[in-house]
Parts: structure tokens; C-alpha cells; sequence
């Protein structure tokens, strides 16, 4: 094994034990700092901040609105052998 192999794995060794520790490390500080801090009172801030509402509604929620008159309704169509039995069945 030649020196200069010996070194490079020994950059791969520092790079892998020391470099790849820094997110591990930035992660357990914000986690501590996370556990430390106090919650502010209520009110405590300057302007209150309220709920945006839409301006006009989006109607994503319309189908839950239909009346059931207006909705049209589907035929009984059997899908596997189990349902054509109870199809077949329903019919005599």
C-alpha cells in the first residue's frame, strides 16, 4: 500500500468522522435551544393577526351543497362474478 493511498483514505476517514458530524451537531443546538425557550404570553405581541377568509368562494366544497334531486343517478352495473349473482338474483 502506497503513501499516498494511505493518505487518501485517511481524508475520506476525517471528511466521513468530522464533516459529516456538523448537521448532527446544528440539529442537537436547535433542538436545545427548541427545549429552552419559553413560549411568549398571549397578547404580548404588536399587531394582532387574523384568519384570512377567502374572498369568494372557491367551490371545492359545492358537491357537498347538491340537493339530492339534483343528483343523477347511476345504474346498477355488476362488476365481478359475485355481483352478477346478486344481479341475477335480484331480477327473478
Amino acid at each position: 500500500m502506497a503513501y499516498t493511498e494511505r493518505v487518501r483514505s485517511a481524508w475520506e476517514a476525517i471528511f466521513l468522522l468530522v464533516v459529516l458530524k456538523i448537521p448532527l451537531v446544528y440539529l442537537g443546538f436547535v433542538v436545545w435551544w427548541a427545549i429552552r425557550a419559553e413560549p411568549a404570553p398571549p397578547g404580548s405581541g404588536g399587531d394582532e393577526v387574523g384568519v384570512l377568509a377567502p374572498l369568494t368562494p372557491c367551490g371545492w366544497d359545492e358537491w357537498k351543497l347538491r340537493r339530492p334531486s339534483q343528483r343523477v343517478p347511476r345504474p346498477f352495473r355488476p362488476v365481478g362474478p359475485h355481483a352478477r349473482r346478486l344481479a341475477a338474483r335480484a331480477e327473478t
